[in-house]
């Protein structure tokens, strides 16, 4: 999936490898699905 810009940031951290897809969206944030190594992680943004 393309990297949404407002995680842009956490990959460029190292915080992030892969976004791999979105999970919610609501009025005031975003929740991704995120790989961050071998885990797999929410990240959620506003």
């Amino acid at each position: 999936m393309k990297i949404p810009k407002r995680i842009e940031p956490l990959v460029e951290e190292g915080l992030v490898d892969e976004v791999i897809c979105q999970l919610m969206s609501g009025k005031e944030a975003m929740v991704y699905v995120v790989r961050c190594g071998e885990a797999i992680c929410c990240a959620k943004v506003y």
